[in-house]
């Protein structure tokens, strides 16, 4: 791009303050400016890791890198950028990463495994990401200057506002948004792996490889109803016979759920909240309180082990929770329960 470039990277100044910055805050790191990109090698003598990432600044509102890791990372290379819509997205190429929270592993990633993350979100710190001789290609979009730039040009505002709505709907139950590459992807991946940048022509390919890369991924994991082969009603039915096989204290995460069925967290909500009117996770709670009330009717077991069984550690907590849905506190409900049945 030269010296006469002229983009002001937005993006590159949040990225190099959170993401790089946390790098070198463990790692020693030389700095390589080149033509078409910034590469990083990265060392930690106590850990036995080295660590190589090539930086594209592609737009004002997103960029790319491949990053390559030989050996195993304890602790996760994982942050947030706050009062920024930013999402990452990294498909794993070779090797293996895991995140965590605490001691529970959340997700594994293996080749040709893709996780979205949404960087805005205070509580991606609650996170480690563990990686073993890992290659990763990790695309940024910074969605408010997209939308800046967006709206600098004719498109519809409106039409703006709901393909954004339907971008972060996939992050309405978690942080993190989990999916599968397909060949399609797999092609791309390996054409960026082996393209070397010396020119224009070469850079601009480059781009535009990675912009179509970058909206394959955010339209497989938003997906429309006409791609689905079955109907709402069959999703909706399908979600309740999985939960019908599970204890309620075993209930499993809107994220195992869309494993199991093989969609996405958008199509599994879209198809159960049409049908429904709640999302999934609205509904097992339902059936959470449900049986709770019920064996509070029913039995006389503490409120608190009630609680514990149905997954509230805070009592005070599974309190509001049922007050919520029933518009009583659980305690008062049973000292009703009882009199009505005395009054009988």
């Amino acid at each position: 791009m030269g010296k006469n470039t002229k983009i002001k990277y937005f993006l590159k100044n949040k990225l190099t303050n959170s993401f790089i910055g946390t790098l070198k805050s463990r790692f020693d790191v030389k700095e390589e400016k080149k033509e078409f990109s910034t590469k990083y090698y990265m060392k930690s003598e106590c850990e036995g890791v080295t660590v190589t990432i090539e930086r594209y600044n592609l737009d004002s509102n997103y960029e790319a890198a491949i990053l390559k890791q030989v050996g195993e990372t304890s602790e996760g290379m994982l942050y947030s950028i706050p009062n920024a819509k930013i999402i990452q997205m990294m498909y794993c190429i070779a090797g293996t990463c895991a995140i965590t929270k605490g001691n529970k592993k959340i997700y594994t990633l293996k080749k040709g495994d893709i996780l979205i993350c949404n960087l805005s979100s205070e509580n991606v710190r609650e996170y480690n990401l563990k990686s073993k001789d890992s290659k990763k290609v990790m695309i940024f979009l910074d969605m408010d200057k997209l939308e800046s730039d967006i709206l600098d040009s004719s498109v519809d505002k409106k039409i703006l506002s709901n393909w954004e709505r339907k971008v972060f709907d996939i992050f309405e139950n978690d942080i993190f948004c989990y999916g599968k590459s397909n060949s399609q992807i797999d092609i791309l991946i390996s054409q960026l792996e082996n393209m070397k940048i010396t020119n224009m022509n070469e850079y601009f390919q480059f781009k535009m490889r990675i912009t179509q890369l970058l909206f394959m991924i955010l339209e497989i994991q938003i997906g429309s109803l006409e791609d689905i082969m079955i109907s709402d009603s069959e999703v909706t039915e399908k979600i309740k016979e999985i939960l019908k096989q599970y204890s309620i204290e075993k209930m499993p995460h809107v994220r195992e759920i869309c494993k199991i069925m093989g969609l996405s967290n958008y199509q599994l909500q879209r198809a159960f909240r049409n049908i429904e009117g709640i999302s999934v996770s609205r509904y097992i709670q339902k059936k959470k309180m449900e049986y709770a009330k019920m064996l509070i009717e029913t039995t006389n077991t503490n409120i608190l082990d009630i609680a514990i069984e149905i997954g509230y550690e805070n009592p005070s907590k599974f309190s509001i929770a049922f007050k919520k849905n029933f518009g009583i506190l659980p305690n008062k409900y049973r000292k009703k329960s009882k009199n009505s049945s005395n009054a009988e």
